[in-house]
């Protein structure tokens, strides 16, 4: 029977879980988090003099002016990269205040636009996890950490509930994109180029006031715009030009933004000589920065993109007309038709091997009698599906990677132990063409967003195969070592972009997965050398991804030397800590590492105090903190974490 799912309850009034979910990027390494900052600003019983010294340095105490992020980037595709930011702790603490303070203007400004399908409706009070984490919570550890933390507020997805979508692929299958196309016979896009580098900061106020006013009053620091104002450029190094990409904060501040350019358009639409009227002689929904524009012929969307666009000018932001996609009734883009043929291919795929146990949440395996055969058909089929349609791998792997998940949740969704071996062989089996399907998708088409599927199958079907293979769960275990070591060494995946600070994320998160097989299937050395090593300039990710899987394990005694020597250089200058978000996060990170020797720790202690030209703590304080400082994590878990819970978290956060 079906389990019931309930409403996870969170405590309102707890402004602290903004950090958690609004405050950080969703592309991060599967390690990374920031409940142990969110447990450590709840600690009311803090007596370590050197733990606090660095909690009210570096979170809780003045801010000063600004802060530096930290800036990376990741592969957006093929052919392009995206440029995310970690901001500093100090600057993130702010941002809980301002939430604090202000949470009720955000919903009231960001209720204004009928056009917008994604934006804050309330405080976040409930939130529901899918039905397919639900079943596999066989699997999951690490309920000491969970206990620690407020209610469900370090698995809360947001600090707002949104009206509309979470996803853009649910708009276009909501019954307000069906009525839209029975209504309307032309569908136009617009996108806003680099929208999020062009935002300028004091927009905000023309936004949420007339201009003329904003620039009278512009002495005035008080208000909600210029506060917000305030909080951006404290983020990005007093940038007033561009926001940082990635926090959902940031989201926020750029759809207050949007919310007036769509009131502006509507207004002058219909104050203009055609006298157009929204929702009734055309419409247009907005997601975030993309607009989908709706009308009964050509003419009128062209002069709605036009005027749309004008509004945009206002702003300083413009629309790139090279991404519009104009299409007339049916509105079937080339990707939804290719994304229902992948769907229709992959059910008559599974189907061949899974069938439905009489619960909607599990799978049993049927015989199979040739593994190479079933996947080299599939295979083929994809091969054949992108090349009618003229295009390649980019545009089908990652779909097909979180259906073949999805499924791979449902396989190991046993509620009672398997039976014969036979049926253990069947299951094995089953397992093993779903990891060959997708490993050969991720190998093909890599990308950040497909690895934290990948990532997810590892441990799952790792946990499965432990807890009811026997002796075939090292089949398993075998299979994922060779599959990742190929991955890993492959030109696709393993190629370091020239570009300054490239994250290989496809790659990182796919080596911290392969922990969870145990110290039996360690990589050789020069693989992590290919990954880490060879580059100098190690970022913050790097470096605790890196520690992270090597540990203190003899065999990369050199390893761990080495990225403990390029960590120190990092960290050689902690005048400016309270100002590079990079530091900070390395620091407090490395002090609670217990893969790092106190020798080290205490040579960065030492610089930390006599650098910020503060009184220096004494022995038995900084004893004490190198003896228990590994209890208090701050984003990296050392000890008690459980990537699949970090997974589920971050399927829910998913990236807009």
């Amino acid at each position: 029977m079906a389990k019931t799912r309930k409403p996870n309850r969170i405590n309102r009034r707890d402004y602290a879980r903004g950090i958690v979910t609004d405050t950080s990027p969703y592309e991060t390494p599967v390690i990374f988090s920031n409940d142990g900052l969110y447990l450590n600003t709840k600690n009311d019983a803090v007596s370590n003099p050197v733990f606090k010294f660095l909690l009210d340095t570096l979170v809780l105490g003045d801010s000063g002016s600004f802060t530096i992020p930290f800036t990376y980037k990741i592969r957006k595709n093929s052919l392009e990269f995206r440029r995310l930011s970690l901001i500093h702790p100090l600057s993130q603490w702010k941002a809980t205040n301002f939430y604090k303070n202000y949470q009720q203007l955000i919903i009231h400004y960001c209720s204004k636009s009928p056009a917008s399908i994604r934006s804050p409706l309330r405080v976040a009070s409930t939130f529901y996890t899918k039905s397919a984490w639900e079943n596999i919570n066989q699997y999951k550890t690490g309920r000491i950490t969970e206990a620690r933390v407020d209610g469900f507020s370090k698995h809360s997805p947001s600090f707002f509930s949104y009206r509309g979508y979470d996803r853009l692929y649910k708009f276009f299958d909501s019954k307000d994109f069906f009525n839209l196309e029975k209504r309307f016979f032309v569908l136009k896009t617009l996108d806003v180029s680099k929208c999020f580098d062009s935002i300028y900061t004091h927009s905000l106020s023309w936004a949420l006031k007339d201009k003329p006013f904003t620039k009278k009053h512009v002495t005035v620091d008080a208000t909600f715009a210029q506060q917000f104002d305030g909080l951006m450029q404290h983020i990005n190094h007093k940038e007033t030009n561009g926001i940082v990409i990635g926090p959902e904060l940031c989201r926020i501040y750029a759809e207050l933004i949007f919310q007036a350019i769509d009131l502006q358009t509507i207004k002058r639409l219909e104050e203009g000589k055609r006298k157009l009227v929204f929702d009734v002689d055309y419409s247009f929904r907005r997601y975030v920065d993309d607009v989908f524009i709706f009308a009964d012929d050509n003419e009128t969307a062209r002069a709605i993109y036009d005027c749309y666009s004008d509004a945009l000018t206002s702003f300083n932001l413009h629309a790139n007309t090279v991404k519009s996609i104009h299409i007339s009734r049916p509105f079937v883009t080339l990707k939804s038709r290719i994304t229902r043929e992948l769907s229709l291919l992959a059910n008559g795929f599974l189907d061949k091997f899974l069938e439905d146990s009489g619960d909607r949440h599990s799978l049993r395996p049927k015989k199979i009698h040739n593994q190479w055969k079933l996947i080299r058909s599939f295979i083929s089929q994809i091969k054949s599906l992108c090349s009618y349609n003229n295009v390649n791998y980019d545009e089908v792997s990652s779909y097909l990677i979180s259906v073949f998940t999805e499924r791979v949740k449902k396989l190991a969704n046993v509620q009672s132990d398997i039976g014969a071996n036979d049926e253990a062989e069947l299951y094995r089996d089953a397992s093993l063409v779903l990891l060959e399907v997708i490993y050969f998708l991720y190998v093909v088409s890599p990308s950040v967003s497909a690895s934290y599927k990948l990532t997810t199958a590892i441990i799952i079907l790792t946990r499965f195969g432990e807890k009811y293979f026997g002796a075939g769960s090292e089949t398993i275990k075998q299979r994922i070592f060779e599959l990742s070591e190929q991955l890993l060494m492959g030109r696709n995946v393993s190629k370091v972009a020239e570009v300054a600070h490239f994250l290989p994320l496809e790659s990182i998160n796919i080596l911290l997965a392969m922990r969870e097989l145990g110290n039996d299937y360690l990589l050789p050395e020069k693989v992590i050398n290919s990954l880490f090593n060879k580059r100098d300039d190690l970022s913050y990710f790097d470096i605790v991804s890196c520690l992270f899987y090597i540990r203190d394990d003899a065999r990369y005694a050199k390893v761990l030397l080495g990225i403990v020597k390029k960590a120190n250089n990092k960290l050689r200058d902690l005048s400016d800590i309270k100002v590079d978000a990079e530091k900070a996060h390395l620091l407090t990170d490395l002090l609670s590492c217990p893969f790092v020797k106190d020798v080290e720790k205490r040579r960065w202690i030492d610089r930390l105090y006599t650098q910020l030209r503060a009184t220096s703590p004494n022995a038995s304080d900084v004893n004490d903190f190198l003896s228990h400082g590994c209890n208090k994590f701050w984003f990296v878990n050392w000890k008690e974490v459980d990537l699949l819970n970090l997974l589920e978290k971050k399927e829910l956060k998913q990236a807009y």
